[in-house]
Protein backbone atom coordinates (compact mmCIF):
# COMPACT_ATOMS: atom_id res chain seq x y z
CA UNK A 1 0.00 0.00 0.00
CA UNK A 2 1.43 3.48 -0.58
CA UNK A 3 2.71 5.41 2.31
CA UNK A 4 0.46 8.30 1.23
CA UNK A 5 -2.80 6.06 1.33
CA UNK A 6 -1.78 4.16 4.70
CA UNK A 7 -1.20 7.96 6.60
CA UNK A 8 -4.56 9.05 4.85
CA UNK A 9 -6.18 5.94 6.82
CA UNK A 10 -3.82 6.81 9.89
CA UNK A 11 -4.97 9.88 10.33
CA UNK A 12 -8.46 9.13 10.21
CA UNK A 13 -8.10 6.49 12.54
CA UNK A 14 -6.19 9.01 15.07
CA UNK A 15 -9.49 10.72 15.44
CA UNK A 16 -11.72 8.09 16.31
CA UNK A 17 -13.44 8.16 19.56
CA UNK A 18 -16.06 6.97 21.80
CA UNK A 19 -19.86 8.11 21.37
CA UNK A 20 -22.82 7.26 23.49
CA UNK A 21 -24.97 6.95 20.38
CA UNK A 22 -23.77 6.27 17.13
CA UNK A 23 -23.04 9.23 15.17
CA UNK A 24 -24.25 7.48 12.38
CA UNK A 25 -27.44 5.02 12.06
CA UNK A 26 -28.34 3.30 8.95
CA UNK A 27 -31.93 2.28 9.44
CA UNK A 28 -33.27 -0.37 6.27
CA UNK A 29 -36.69 0.80 5.75
CA UNK A 30 -36.84 -1.18 2.55
CA UNK A 31 -34.17 -4.15 1.55
CA UNK A 32 -36.33 -4.57 -2.03
CA UNK A 33 -33.98 -2.69 -4.90
CA UNK A 34 -34.94 -1.90 -8.50
CA UNK A 35 -31.85 -2.55 -9.60
CA UNK A 36 -28.95 -4.69 -9.95
CA UNK A 37 -25.33 -3.36 -9.82
CA UNK A 38 -22.28 -5.04 -10.93
CA UNK A 39 -20.56 -3.47 -7.58
CA UNK A 40 -23.05 -4.09 -5.69
CA UNK A 41 -24.09 -7.56 -3.31
CA UNK A 42 -27.31 -6.70 -2.91
CA UNK A 43 -27.88 -9.04 -5.78
CA UNK A 44 -26.59 -12.07 -4.05
CA UNK A 45 -28.75 -11.25 -0.79
CA UNK A 46 -30.60 -14.55 0.92
CA UNK A 47 -32.55 -12.66 3.60
CA UNK A 48 -35.83 -11.59 2.56
CA UNK A 49 -36.70 -8.22 0.55
CA UNK A 50 -39.37 -6.81 2.55
CA UNK A 51 -40.02 -2.88 4.21
CA UNK A 52 -39.21 -2.65 8.03
CA UNK A 53 -42.46 -1.86 10.00
CA UNK A 54 -43.15 1.14 10.42
CA UNK A 55 -43.84 0.98 14.21
CA UNK A 56 -40.21 0.00 14.68
CA UNK A 57 -39.01 3.07 12.51
CA UNK A 58 -41.04 5.09 14.98
CA UNK A 59 -39.60 3.66 17.83
CA UNK A 60 -35.78 4.06 16.44
CA UNK A 61 -36.03 7.73 15.60
CA UNK A 62 -38.43 8.82 18.47
CA UNK A 63 -35.05 7.54 20.68
CA UNK A 64 -32.52 9.45 18.66
CA UNK A 65 -34.80 12.18 18.62
CA UNK A 66 -34.85 12.70 22.33
CA UNK A 67 -31.59 11.50 23.00
CA UNK A 68 -29.65 12.37 19.95
CA UNK A 69 -31.16 14.37 17.51
CA UNK A 70 -28.12 15.22 15.80
CA UNK A 71 -26.92 11.72 14.97
CA UNK A 72 -27.08 11.05 10.97
CA UNK A 73 -29.71 9.13 10.12
CA UNK A 74 -29.93 7.03 6.92
CA UNK A 75 -33.56 6.15 6.67
CA UNK A 76 -32.28 3.33 3.97
CA UNK A 77 -29.52 2.01 2.81
CA UNK A 78 -29.50 -1.36 1.16
CA UNK A 79 -32.51 -0.91 -0.43
CA UNK A 80 -34.63 1.54 -2.62
CA UNK A 81 -36.17 3.88 -0.58
CA UNK A 82 -38.20 5.88 -3.34
CA UNK A 83 -39.78 2.68 -4.14
CA UNK A 84 -41.93 2.80 -0.93
CA UNK A 85 -43.69 5.32 -2.44
CA UNK A 86 -45.34 8.26 -0.43
CA UNK A 87 -44.51 5.65 2.69
CA UNK A 88 -40.65 6.80 3.17
CA UNK A 89 -41.86 10.48 3.01
CA UNK A 90 -44.06 10.01 5.56
CA UNK A 91 -41.55 8.40 7.89
CA UNK A 92 -38.92 11.26 7.23
CA UNK A 93 -41.29 13.74 8.44
CA UNK A 94 -42.06 11.82 11.05
CA UNK A 95 -38.65 11.37 12.48
CA UNK A 96 -38.22 15.14 11.89
CA UNK A 97 -40.98 15.98 13.77
CA UNK A 98 -39.66 13.81 16.78
CA UNK A 99 -36.52 15.86 16.93
CA UNK A 100 -34.32 13.89 14.15
CA UNK A 101 -32.30 17.11 13.05
CA UNK A 102 -29.70 14.86 10.14
CA UNK A 103 -31.55 13.18 7.83
CA UNK A 104 -29.46 11.49 4.66
CA UNK A 105 -31.37 10.18 2.08
CA UNK A 106 -29.35 8.09 -0.48
CA UNK A 107 -31.31 6.61 -4.25
CA UNK A 108 -30.14 5.80 -6.88
CA UNK A 109 -32.71 8.06 -8.96
CA UNK A 110 -34.33 5.19 -11.15
CA UNK A 111 -37.49 6.61 -9.86
CA UNK A 112 -37.80 9.97 -9.62
CA UNK A 113 -39.86 11.25 -12.25
CA UNK A 114 -42.61 8.66 -11.04
CA UNK A 115 -45.32 9.88 -8.02
CA UNK A 116 -44.15 13.23 -6.82
CA UNK A 117 -41.23 12.47 -5.58
CA UNK A 118 -39.20 15.67 -6.58
CA UNK A 119 -41.86 17.68 -4.81
CA UNK A 120 -41.23 15.96 -1.83
CA UNK A 121 -37.55 15.95 -1.63
CA UNK A 122 -37.69 19.68 -1.95
CA UNK A 123 -40.35 19.71 1.05
CA UNK A 124 -38.55 17.06 3.04
CA UNK A 125 -36.57 18.03 5.88
CA UNK A 126 -33.60 15.82 4.65
CA UNK A 127 -29.72 17.65 4.75
CA UNK A 128 -28.60 15.71 1.88
CA UNK A 129 -29.78 13.72 -1.14
CA UNK A 130 -27.92 11.21 -2.42
CA UNK A 131 -27.79 9.70 -6.05
CA UNK A 132 -25.31 7.12 -7.06
CA UNK A 133 -25.23 7.45 -10.52
CA UNK A 134 -21.90 5.96 -11.28
CA UNK A 135 -21.55 6.33 -14.91
CA UNK A 136 -21.68 9.24 -17.25
CA UNK A 137 -22.21 7.53 -20.64
CA UNK A 138 -25.82 5.94 -21.17
CA UNK A 139 -23.27 2.33 -22.29
CA UNK A 140 -21.52 2.72 -19.11
CA UNK A 141 -23.97 4.08 -17.14
CA UNK A 142 -26.54 0.57 -17.92
CA UNK A 143 -23.32 -1.79 -17.93
CA UNK A 144 -22.45 -1.22 -14.18
CA UNK A 145 -26.28 -0.22 -12.97
CA UNK A 146 -28.21 -3.08 -14.56
CA UNK A 147 -31.48 -2.41 -14.95
CA UNK A 148 -31.12 1.67 -14.78
CA UNK A 149 -32.52 3.43 -17.18
CA UNK A 150 -29.63 6.23 -17.98
CA UNK A 151 -32.38 8.57 -20.05
CA UNK A 152 -35.03 8.49 -17.48
CA UNK A 153 -32.37 8.39 -14.43
CA UNK A 154 -30.62 11.34 -16.07
CA UNK A 155 -34.04 13.27 -16.97
CA UNK A 156 -35.13 12.85 -12.86
CA UNK A 157 -31.79 14.56 -11.81
CA UNK A 158 -31.47 17.33 -13.97
CA UNK A 159 -35.32 17.98 -13.31
CA UNK A 160 -34.36 18.05 -9.49
CA UNK A 161 -31.58 20.31 -9.93
CA UNK A 162 -33.85 22.71 -11.69
CA UNK A 163 -36.31 22.70 -9.78
CA UNK A 164 -34.36 23.05 -6.39
CA UNK A 165 -32.31 25.91 -8.17
CA UNK A 166 -35.59 27.52 -8.87
CA UNK A 167 -36.85 27.26 -5.64
CA UNK A 168 -33.87 29.26 -4.16
CA UNK A 169 -33.52 26.35 -1.15
CA UNK A 170 -30.56 25.81 0.74
CA UNK A 171 -31.54 22.07 1.43
CA UNK A 172 -31.41 19.36 0.58
CA UNK A 173 -27.62 19.57 -0.99
CA UNK A 174 -27.91 17.82 -4.18
CA UNK A 175 -24.81 15.32 -4.47
CA UNK A 176 -24.08 13.03 -7.54
CA UNK A 177 -22.25 10.14 -6.46
CA UNK A 178 -19.75 8.19 -8.56
CA UNK A 179 -17.53 4.78 -7.56
CA UNK A 180 -14.58 4.67 -9.05
CA UNK A 181 -14.15 1.19 -10.50
CA UNK A 182 -12.63 -0.35 -13.87
CA UNK A 183 -15.36 0.06 -15.65
CA UNK A 184 -15.76 3.83 -15.19
CA UNK A 185 -12.54 5.47 -14.14
CA UNK A 186 -12.51 7.06 -17.60
CA UNK A 187 -15.56 8.63 -17.21
CA UNK A 188 -15.00 10.89 -13.94
CA UNK A 189 -13.97 13.57 -15.22
CA UNK A 190 -16.77 14.18 -18.03
CA UNK A 191 -19.28 13.31 -14.74
CA UNK A 192 -17.81 15.47 -12.51
CA UNK A 193 -17.91 18.04 -14.88
CA UNK A 194 -21.58 17.77 -16.12
CA UNK A 195 -23.12 17.92 -12.58
CA UNK A 196 -21.11 20.36 -11.23
CA UNK A 197 -22.36 22.08 -14.47
CA UNK A 198 -25.95 21.56 -13.49
CA UNK A 199 -25.60 22.64 -9.53
CA UNK A 200 -24.88 19.39 -7.83
CA UNK A 201 -22.24 18.71 -5.98
CA UNK A 202 -20.05 15.68 -6.71
CA UNK A 203 -18.99 13.08 -4.50
CA UNK A 204 -16.16 10.07 -5.86
CA UNK A 205 -15.13 6.99 -4.08
CA UNK A 206 -13.69 4.28 -4.26
CA UNK A 207 -15.47 0.47 -5.14
CA UNK A 208 -16.86 -1.22 -1.99
CA UNK A 209 -16.25 -4.76 -1.51
CA UNK A 210 -19.12 -5.59 0.74
CA UNK A 211 -16.89 -7.31 3.82
CA UNK A 212 -15.61 -9.82 0.36
CA UNK A 213 -18.63 -12.10 1.92
CA UNK A 214 -19.73 -12.52 -1.63
CA UNK A 215 -18.71 -12.08 -5.33
CA UNK A 216 -17.79 -8.44 -5.12
CA UNK A 217 -13.98 -7.24 -5.28
CA UNK A 218 -12.74 -3.63 -5.93
CA UNK A 219 -9.02 -3.10 -7.67
CA UNK A 220 -9.63 0.06 -5.41
CA UNK A 221 -8.60 -2.12 -2.28
CA UNK A 222 -4.93 -3.37 -1.55
CA UNK A 223 -5.51 -7.45 -0.61
CA UNK A 224 -2.31 -8.49 0.37
CA UNK A 225 -1.24 -5.24 2.71
CA UNK A 226 -0.23 -6.51 6.47
CA UNK A 227 -1.74 -2.95 6.67
CA UNK A 228 -4.41 -2.34 8.80
CA UNK A 229 -6.37 0.32 11.20
CA UNK A 230 -9.39 0.05 13.08
CA UNK A 231 -12.56 0.67 10.71
CA UNK A 232 -14.14 3.80 11.08
CA UNK A 233 -17.62 2.30 9.81
CA UNK A 234 -17.61 -0.25 12.42
CA UNK A 235 -16.40 2.78 15.34
CA UNK A 236 -18.69 5.56 13.77
CA UNK A 237 -21.79 3.87 12.47
CA UNK A 238 -24.78 1.39 13.70
CA UNK A 239 -26.71 -0.43 10.88
CA UNK A 240 -30.34 -1.72 11.48
CA UNK A 241 -31.60 -4.34 8.98
CA UNK A 242 -35.72 -4.16 8.08
CA UNK A 243 -36.35 -7.04 10.77
CA UNK A 244 -34.45 -4.46 13.50
CA UNK A 245 -31.23 -6.90 13.60
CA UNK A 246 -28.32 -4.80 14.72
CA UNK A 247 -25.50 -5.80 12.27
CA UNK A 248 -21.65 -5.41 12.37
CA UNK A 249 -21.65 -2.38 9.86
CA UNK A 250 -23.25 -0.35 7.03
CA UNK A 251 -21.93 -3.28 4.32
CA UNK A 252 -22.40 -6.07 6.53
CA UNK A 253 -25.59 -6.77 3.95
CA UNK A 254 -25.96 -10.26 4.64
CA UNK A 255 -25.97 -9.83 8.77
CA UNK A 256 -23.44 -11.82 9.77
CA UNK A 257 -22.99 -10.29 13.08
CA UNK A 258 -25.77 -9.63 14.88
CA UNK A 259 -26.01 -7.50 18.47
CA UNK A 260 -29.21 -7.95 18.71
CA UNK A 261 -32.54 -6.39 17.36
CA UNK A 262 -33.67 -2.90 17.85
CA UNK A 263 -37.93 -4.58 18.57
CA UNK A 264 -36.74 -5.59 21.99
CA UNK A 265 -33.49 -3.31 23.16
CA UNK A 266 -32.68 0.29 22.79
CA UNK A 267 -30.36 1.81 20.38
CA UNK A 268 -28.73 2.93 23.71
CA UNK A 269 -28.11 -0.97 24.32
CA UNK A 270 -27.49 -1.88 21.37
CA UNK A 271 -24.29 0.45 20.39
CA UNK A 272 -22.98 -0.57 24.21
CA UNK A 273 -23.16 -4.47 22.92
CA UNK A 274 -21.34 -3.27 19.57
CA UNK A 275 -19.08 -1.30 21.87
CA UNK A 276 -17.51 -4.61 23.35
CA UNK A 277 -17.96 -6.63 20.90
CA UNK A 278 -17.04 -4.52 17.89
CA UNK A 279 -15.43 -1.18 18.47
CA UNK A 280 -12.97 -1.91 21.29
CA UNK A 281 -11.23 -4.69 19.97
CA UNK A 282 -10.81 -2.80 16.68
CA UNK A 283 -9.35 0.46 18.32
CA UNK A 284 -7.55 -1.69 20.53
CA UNK A 285 -5.83 -3.63 17.05
CA UNK A 286 -7.09 -6.79 18.90
CA UNK A 287 -7.70 -8.41 15.76
CA UNK A 288 -8.01 -11.92 16.88
CA UNK A 289 -11.06 -10.64 18.79
CA UNK A 290 -12.81 -9.34 15.74
CA UNK A 291 -16.28 -10.64 14.14
CA UNK A 292 -15.50 -12.50 12.15
CA UNK A 293 -17.16 -10.73 9.20
CA UNK A 294 -14.43 -7.97 10.42
CA UNK A 295 -11.16 -10.39 10.12
CA UNK A 296 -11.94 -10.95 6.07
CA UNK A 297 -13.27 -7.42 5.69
CA UNK A 298 -10.98 -4.18 3.85
CA UNK A 299 -13.61 -2.01 3.09
CA UNK A 300 -12.27 0.19 5.67
CA UNK A 301 -8.94 0.95 3.56
CA UNK A 302 -11.65 2.80 1.34
CA UNK A 303 -12.43 5.73 4.49
CA UNK A 304 -12.24 9.77 3.38
CA UNK A 305 -14.05 9.70 -0.05
CA UNK A 306 -13.41 12.50 -2.18
CA UNK A 307 -16.10 15.81 -1.81
CA UNK A 308 -15.86 19.38 -2.82
CA UNK A 309 -14.57 21.90 -0.57
CA UNK A 310 -18.03 24.10 -1.59
CA UNK A 311 -21.48 23.21 0.77
CA UNK A 312 -24.29 24.02 2.47
CA UNK A 313 -23.31 23.97 6.41
CA UNK A 314 -24.31 20.74 7.92
CA UNK A 315 -23.82 18.82 4.83
CA UNK A 316 -21.04 17.23 4.91
CA UNK A 317 -20.72 13.36 6.66
CA UNK A 318 -20.15 13.19 10.38
CA UNK A 319 -16.22 12.13 9.85
CA UNK A 320 -15.85 14.76 7.22
CA UNK A 321 -11.94 16.44 7.66
CA UNK A 322 -11.01 18.71 4.98
CA UNK A 323 -7.17 17.86 6.06
CA UNK A 324 -8.11 13.91 5.84
CA UNK A 325 -10.67 13.42 2.73
CA UNK A 326 -9.11 15.77 -0.12
CA UNK A 327 -7.61 12.70 -1.56
CA UNK A 328 -8.39 11.25 -5.19
CA UNK A 329 -9.71 8.29 -5.50
CA UNK A 330 -7.69 7.26 -8.75
CA UNK A 331 -6.73 3.68 -9.73
CA UNK A 332 -2.82 5.20 -9.83
CA UNK A 333 -3.19 5.39 -6.17
CA UNK A 334 -3.29 1.06 -5.87
CA UNK A 335 -1.34 -1.79 -7.42
CA UNK A 336 -1.73 -2.73 -10.98
CA UNK A 337 -1.55 -6.48 -10.55
CA UNK A 338 -4.32 -8.07 -9.11
CA UNK A 339 -5.55 -11.50 -9.95
CA UNK A 340 -7.82 -11.62 -13.00
CA UNK A 341 -11.35 -12.86 -11.31
CA UNK A 342 -10.80 -8.85 -9.87
CA UNK A 343 -11.59 -7.36 -13.05
CA UNK A 344 -14.19 -9.31 -14.21
CA UNK A 345 -18.07 -8.10 -12.76
CA UNK A 346 -21.13 -10.29 -14.23
CA UNK A 347 -24.50 -9.53 -13.67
Amino acid sequence: MEKAIEAKLLSIESKLREFAYPPQLVIENTSRCNQQCVHCSHKELIRPKRPMERALWDKIVTEIGREAPDTEIWPTFYGEALGMGEEIWDRIDYAAEVGCANLVLNSNGGLLLRLNHIDRILRSPLKRFILSLDGYTKETYEKIRYLGKWEETYAGVEELLRRKEASGGEFPAIICQFSLMAENEHEVEPFRKYWQDRGAEVKVRPKLEWTASGSIRSDRIDHETPFRIACPWGNNTMAIHQDGSVVACAVDYEGMFKAGNANDMTVRELWAILGEKLRRPHREHRWSDMPEVCKGCRDWQTAGAEYEKKNAPGTRPFWYDPETTDFRVSRDNFPSEFPSEFEVQHD
